[in-house]
Formats: C-alpha cells, structure tokens, sequence
C-alpha cells in the first residue's frame, strides 16, 4: 500500500544515512577504546530483550538469528546487525545493550531499542498517538542511558575517553512517522511535522563537544 511504502522510505533514508557514515569510518581505519551506539529496531543489539524474550515479538523466535548466532538474540536480523560489523572493524566485542545489568561496559554500548522514536511521548499524546508507540526508549532516554554508563567507566576524565570512543548516532525518525501513518494520516499530513523539531533540551552537544 501507499502508507506501507511511505513509512519504509522514512525508514530506509536514515539507515542510508547511517551506511554513509560505516563507510567513512572504515576509511579511517581508527583504533577506537569503545564504541557507543543510539538508534531503533535498525541497530538494536537485545536492549528490548533485557527483561525476557517476548513471545508475541517475530525477532524473538527462529529464523532470526540463524546465519550468524545460530539463535535469535533480539536483533531484528537473521544474523548480524550494522553495529556489529562496526565494531567488529574497529576490534571491540559486539556491543552489550545498554539495558543489561552487571555487564562491562568499558569497550561499548548499544542504547539502541526496538521501537525508538525521536520524539518523547507527550508530542504523540498531543496527536492522539499514543496507542501508536509501544516502546518508551526515545532519544532523551537514549542520551541519559548513555550519560549513566558514561559515568561508571569514564569518571572524571570523559572528555578524553570519548574523544577516542566511535559515537555512532544512528536512525531516528522512522518510528514516529509509523505512528501516524497507522493512526491514520496520510503520507501528506505526516510530512508536515518535523520530527527533530523540539529536541533543544536533549543534550546532544554535550557528547559532540566531547568527542569532537
């Protein structure tokens, strides 16, 4: 249908976006200490699997995960996702998610969750929308994960820990134009809003002057 492709080219430009920037970061060839990863389904390496396998989720039964794993680890592939050839080219483990306890996060983690969105829930209440997202892990719960780990392997001398850290901040986007598309806008009416509109109180330019 005219919505199902509408909402996979939302989707498929930020994955683009996120092979543009593997591609320049392999050229480098850079030694990284740690590789920190933000996105949804795309990227997401178990964080939504933390807690327990859902039954009711596809990507927690076979055949995902055949080709690589050998059993399905919440990734919503068949074997390995983008993070995992990235960090598999700058020699780091693949990447923990973020969400699970008692794991070294020293080398990496993934704050990337199935079902990410951009926005924070109280822009999809104020459309009506709300039914429409089924997972709270938006970017401003991202940044605070990731502040969180920040602080337990980096301590006082972040600055410097980062600056030698892949920041790898990835698709975002595709899941809030979902939202409206299942809740019954049109591809007209969804284009109208500006889903990174809105973020001023995110601190993003604290991880950029960081690693910058």
């Amino acid at each position: 249908s005219a919505v199902a492709v509408a909402a996979r080219k939302q989707q498929l430009l930020p994955c683009l976006a996120l092979l543009l920037l593997a591609g320049a970061a392999s050229a480098q060839a850079q030694k990284y200490n740690a590789v920190f990863n933000f996105g949804d389904s795309i990227t997401d390496t178990g964080n939504l699997c933390t807690s327990g396998k859902p039954t009711a989720i596809t990507f927690t039964q076979p055949p995902y995960g055949e080709t690589y794993f050998g059993t399905p680890t919440c990734r919503c592939s068949d074997g390995r996702v983008i993070v995992d050839f990235l960090s598999t080219k700058f020699g780091v483990p693949f990447l923990p998610p973020s969400k699970a306890n008692g794991t070294d996060f020293k080398q990496g983690a993934n704050m990337a969750i199935t079902g990410a969105t951009a926005m924070d829930a109280p822009f999809f209440r104020g459309l009506g929308l709300s039914d429409k997202i089924w997972n709270n892990g938006p970017i401003s719960f991202q940044i605070q994960w990731f502040q969180q780990i920040a602080a337990t392997v980096c301590g006082n001398d972040c600055k410097r820990y980062l600056r030698e850290s892949l920041v790898v901040f990835g698709e975002f986007g595709g899941n809030d134009y979902n939202a409206m598309l299942f809740g019954n806008y049109n591809p007209d009416q969804a284009s109208r809003y500006q889903c990174f509109n809105g973020l001023n109180g995110v601190p993003l330019n604290e991880i950029l002057s960081a690693t910058a």
